[in-house]
């Protein structure tokens, strides 16, 4: 048996000794495959690992021909030999066959041995696979790892432990086998290492944790894994852990923690420094960023001395930042401290521990010689390729020197350079912090004196600064407008415009009118210049209160809206005035006239036809007195909403096409050809031929006042499935695009001359502008100067419910239809 485990053979002699189990059970406790053969090889005895690995339960093979179990093909095996002493401490390969014939090989030593009172042949064995290493080689690698290893049974009990582990627990392992973890350690721990062990039993999964633990003024960190180790019917059979002294890390790791938070708070506060003053702190210094690990390197490396050297490049010297542990009352020289930085850099004994042996440098070694210094290690202290200094471990002469950590220095050199960096940085940017407070502040004065308002914000809205101005001129206080969003003081009419700008990557600054809210409820307008800065989700408003410029705009509109208006109202009656007196004074000359003649009484042939053409004259202004006066009527009336139209279905077509056909004779008696044109014959729409009528007449007046001799007028009527289009065209004299937008407005005239065939109030387009939107129609014109111009109006092809289908005009009398006709035309002269 004395290849057996070294620690689970003494756990079986101890169990033993104690009368603990059977030696079967016992047995069952080893790590091993266990076959037990009696001389004539039958089988007498199988652990349960064993078992377990075959698929069968100990009466299924006890007293059983070794035969069962055994492929005697490939074993290295003579049973029929009587003495069996040759099998004692022998190396073989053995194959056996599970339960359900499946081959296992197994690497086994034997050993002749007494079982039970009689002579047994032994086999312990593991799995081929193992056979390449022993589990004292296992042992040997688990004592020279730099941390704790163990291993528990189901009981909490110790079954195997490291040299290290036993060396924390200040106990020999033989004594410590067996035991559980409350004989060793206090109880809050103990509590917490059981319910991590419960815990892996019960989800059979690894467990990763950091414990921390504090003995008067010492600090102590450990990293705790734990994991399961399952059997064949998964079930958790052992629970092994190691763990590993992190104090040092954890330190370092705090010390960067703090230096990082420093930075952090610092650039935190550059970034949101409107309303925050800082003091920098004056005692941070390098010797404050390191005195904290110093002794924990010593403790944790048990070396004898430590110093930080720093480079001094003004003086091109190193200079002690600490010196700690036992040798420190001998500093080097000065000139031992002045550095040559390409022979620092490129030293065989950087960044290692050396023996005094190794070193050539003879001011170096004279030192170590005078302390008594046998080895020492220098480690360089270096961020991004840049020197800063040199940590320097010390041991004497009669000092053991665990040479397997030392690579863990380079990490611990490499942390305390960030750290360092970390710190000057910090000193650096705090400077330039306070030099920029200083310029910012000179900047606030600045804007707070200007007459602009000005704000910074972030694209989703928010305020992050305003000069005093803004509470000036909307009422709000300064800490309520940082509690709010620019959105929340502008008016709901603008703030679709405003959001368009601000999201829109394509617009990046401008200027924007926008009202805002006081907080008293008013509102004011402000005249916004912006910059959008989308990389810093930033943007940048200066404004200026242009309440009182607008306001005065918007007087000197209205001002000059009535001016014009009443501009338009001294031409109205001017032009009403004149379109009243020249019919009246026409009307009236003619009168006297007629009674001058006939008080002579010498009325002739040629007098009484000269007496006709005065009584024209008399009828035709009377008509042009009528027209004026019934379209003033019919304006008063329709502003006034008393207008009331006679709708019926009427064949649209028949209706133009009857007027235009009653005065194309007039027409032509002017010396202009008239042409009419439809698509269709018939198109039945609710409509007031009345007003039709009135409609087309005041598009032919027009058309003929302004067309020549040998012109043309075209009517043209279309329809379609939706509306009927009547256009009245002409080549006359045509009017200029600029004027087509104030042809239908009332009381406006394109031409003021007052030497023309014709006359007119300003109010007949403007008037058959009404009639048709009264119909639900719209008209429109176009029309260019010296070629003529075309006048068209649209109804919606509708019927009215309770009206009834008049296919033909209305029988008006010829007479009546003439008189309406010279009504219409009597402001033209012949």
């Amino acid at each position: 048996m004395t290849k057996l485990h070294k620690l689970t053979y003494r756990l079986l002699i101890k169990n033993i000794l104690k009368g603990v189990g059977t030696v079967d059970n016992i047995l069952d406790m080893v790590d091993d495959y266990i076959l037990i053969l009696d001389k004539h090889w039958n089988i007498k005895f199988c652990n349960k690992k064993l078992l377990t690995k075959l698929k069968y339960n100990l009466d299924d093979l006890k007293n059983n021909s070794f035969d069962k179990i055994i492929v005697w093909e490939n074993t290295k095996l003579n049973k029929n030999i009587e003495d069996i002493s040759i099998y004692n401490n022998l190396e073989i390969n053995i194959d056996l066959l599970s339960k359900f014939n499946k081959e296992i090989s197994i690497y086994s030593n034997t050993k002749i041995s007494d079982f039970k009172g009689e002579e047994c042949i032994f086999f312990i064995g593991r799995d081929i696979c193992e056979k390449s290493y022993k589990r004292e080689d296992l042992e040997k690698i688990l004592d020279t790892l730099p941390f704790n290893s163990w291993l528990k049974n189901m009981n909490g009990e110790y079954v195997y432990l490291n040299e290290s582990y036993a060396k924390e627990l200040k106990d020999n392992r033989l004594n410590i086998l067996g035991k559980k973890t409350k004989e060793y350690w206090n109880k809050e721990m103990s509590k917490s290492f059981n319910a991590m062990d419960f815990e892996v039993m019960q989800s059979k999964k690894n467990q990763l944790t950091e414990k921390y633990s504090k003995c008067g003024e010492a600090e102590l960190w450990v990293e705790v894994y734990k994991a399961p180790i399952l059997n064949n019917e998964n079930d958790v059979e052992y629970i092994v852990g190691f763990t590993k002294d992190i104090t040092l890390r954890k330190k370092q790791e705090k010390e960067m923690y703090i230096k990082n938070k420093e930075m952090y708070i610092k650039n935190k506060e550059i970034n949101n420094s409107d309303n925050i003053q800082m003091k920098a702190n004056t005692k941070d210094d390098i010797k404050d960023v390191i005195s904290n690990i110093g002794e924990n390197i010593v403790s944790y490396f048990q070396c004898d001395g430590l110093s930080f050297l720093f480079l001094n490049k003004e003086k091109s010297s190193l200079d002690i930042a600490i010196n700690c542990g036992e040798i420190c009352k001998h500093k080097p020289s000065e000139e031992m401290l002045k550095y040559d930085l390409n022979e620092l850099n490129y030293t065989d004994y950087l960044d290692i521990i050396s023996n005094i042996k190794d070193i050539n440098n003879e001011l170096l070694k004279n030192y170590m010689l005078i302390n008594k210094i046998e080895n020492i290690g220098i480690y360089k202290i270096a961020f991004n390729d840049e020197t800063m200094g040199f940590l320097v471990l010390k041991f004497l002469e009669n000092s053991t020197v665990k040479f397997n950590k030392f690579d863990y220095l380079k990490t611990i050199a490499s942390n305390i350079a960030t750290m360092i960096k970390s710190h000057t940085l910090s000193k650096e940017l705090q400077d330039e912090f306070e030099k920029r407070k200083e310029i910012e502040h000179e900047l606030e004065l600045f804007l707070d004196i200007s007459v602009d308002l000005v704000a910074r914000g972030n694209l989703s809205g928010e305020i992050k600064h305003v000069n005093s101005n803004w509470s000036k001129t909307l009422g709000w206080s300064e800490e309520e407008l940082l509690s709010m969003k620019m959105f929340d003081i502008i008016d709901s009419e603008f703030k679709t415009d405003y959001r368009r700008r601000i999201d829109n990557v394509n617009d990046d600054s401008g200027c924007i009118v926008n009202k805002m809210i006081c907080k008293d409820g008013s509102r004011k307008w402000l005249e916004c210049n912006y910059k959008v800065l989308r990389s810093e989700d930033k943007y940048i408003i200066t404004a200026k209160d242009i309440t009182e410029q607008r306001k005065q705009e918007e007087e000197r509109k209205f001002l000059e809206k009535a001016i014009e208006m009443e501009s338009l109202k001294n031409e109205f009656f001017a032009n009403i005035s004149h379109e009243f007196r020249t019919p009246l004074n026409i009307i009236l000359g003619t009168m006297q006239l007629m009674k001058k003649n006939i008080e002579n009484n010498r009325i002739s042939y040629h007098e009484s036809l000269n007496l006709e053409s005065h009584i024209n004259y008399i009828k035709q202004n009377s008509y042009r007195l009528l027209r004026l006066v019934n379209n003033l009527i019919d304006i008063t009336c329709i502003d006034s909403g008393y207008y009331e139209l006679q709708l019926g279905n009427h064949n649209i077509v028949s209706t133009v096409e009857n007027i235009t056909l009653s005065v194309a004779q007039y027409i032509k008696d002017q010396g202009i050809n008239l042409v009419f044109d439809t698509n269709c014959e018939e198109q039945i729409i609710a409509c007031d031929p009345d007003k039709i009528e009135r409609i087309v007449l005041n598009l032919l007046s027009n058309s003929i006042k302004y067309t020549d001799k040998d012109g043309y007028i075209y009517v043209e009527l279309e329809a379609d499935e939706d509306r009927v289009k009547v256009s009245v065209k002409d080549n006359g004299v045509g009017m200029p695009k600029e004027k087509l937008e104030v042809i239908f407005d009332r009381f406006k005239k394109i031409d003021n001359n007052l030497n023309r065939k014709c006359e007119g109030s300003g109010i007949g387009l403007s008037l058959v502008k009404s009639l048709v939107e009264l119909q639900n129609g719209k008209i429109y014109v176009d029309s260019e100067l010296g070629v003529g111009s075309v006048f068209t109006f649209e109804l919606p092809i509708g019927l009215v419910d309770d009206g009834e289908d008049i296919i033909s005009y209305r029988d008006i009398s010829k007479s009546t239809q003439i008189e309406k006709c010279n009504i219409e035309f009597s402001d033209i002269y012949s």
